[in-house]
């Protein structure tokens, strides 16, 4: 009982917050209302490896903006990563052919990092947001041989081209319809004490910031 009426309070407080952001309220998606969403996905082959609920059912509920990505394998799961999420094609799969990929949505496993915390910290419409921007980068995958895919990942290692994949990728995530969610996460970001600011800046110069998703929405 104390859980639901803690999570109700909580749900209340980032309405708040939301509010105060210029957020259209039926732009706000909330944990409860999403749970009740989550058969609609049920048919797309998905595995979530993950113990966390919430960004389980914001994963859930951002694949509904890729239906393309339904018959996709992908996997949501931990691992050992630099930053608090990534998604990539599973190496074995990446020159077999492209229907028969499987791609993964990798969490950091280590929930004493900031980087993690962040993730974890951030309202559950951010985290629909984020996990919008990272199937995004799947749809890319989805489309590209062997060869571009390994083409991309040595290219990205460079920081100018890495800054330019991912802001095209926020573009996409913004025209799929998440742009409300993907600017509630990059504003938390701004405001979010406890990170290093170091990193806090690569995030923003690398992404799309708050004041440059808001013109794109408009």
């Amino acid at each position: 009982m104390y859980t639901k009426y803690f999570l109700m309070t909580l749900m209340m407080f980032f309405a708040i917050h939301a509010a105060s952001q210029n957020i259209p309220r039926e732009k706000i998606m909330y944990f409860e209302e999403a749970v009740l969403l989550l058969d609609s996905t049920t048919n797309c082959l998905y595995r979530v490896n993950i113990g966390n609920d919430t960004l389980a059912a914001a994963f859930r509920i951002a694949l509904n903006f890729f239906p393309e990505l339904c018959h996709q394998k992908i996997r949501l799961q931990y691992g050992s990563i630099k930053t608090s999420m990534a998604a990539q094609p599973r190496i074995w799969s990446i020159f077999v052919n492209r229907s028969n990929r499987t791609y993964k949505i990798i969490i950091n496993k280590n929930p004493e990092k900031e980087q993690t915390q962040l993730l974890y910290a951030a309202p559950f419409n951010a985290k629909v947001g984020i996990m919008g921007h990272e199937l995004t980068h799947i749809l890319d995958y989805s489309t590209k041989s062997g060869c571009k895919l390994t083409w991309t990942g040595v290219r990205y290692m460079g920081k100018k081209y890495r800054r330019e994949l991912e802001k095209q990728t926020d573009s996409i995530t913004i025209a799929r319809g998440l742009g409300w969610q993907l600017y509630h996460f990059s504003y938390f970001l701004t405001q979010y004490p406890d990170i290093n600011e170091e990193y806090r800046q690569y995030k923003l110069d690398t992404y799309m910031k708050p004041e440059e998703i808001l013109e794109r929405l408009k």
